[in-house]
């Protein structure tokens, strides 16, 4: 993966979390941060029809599950 697409999948992260909890809770969680990096290494893929609430819940989900442990 390149540093390109690296950074689009952390930021359509960050993203997703910021529209859930606002921009300065976001900015100021280092949690959320280190789970966007993580999850931007990872190989999940998105259909392109998929809604920002589809997006939202996705990464909702994710948080609940292992958004603690990152």
């Amino acid at each position: 993966m390149s540093e390109i697409e690296y950074t689009m999948r952390y930021d359509f992260a960050m993203s997703s979390f910021a529209r859930m909890y606002g921009v300065p809770r976001v900015n100021s969680s280092e949690p959320i941060h280190r789970f966007c990096r993580k999850w931007a290494k990872t190989e999940d893929q998105f259909d392109p029809l998929y809604s920002l609430t589809e997006v939202d819940f996705y990464f909702k989900d994710l948080w609940d599950i292992w958004g603690g442990y990152v």
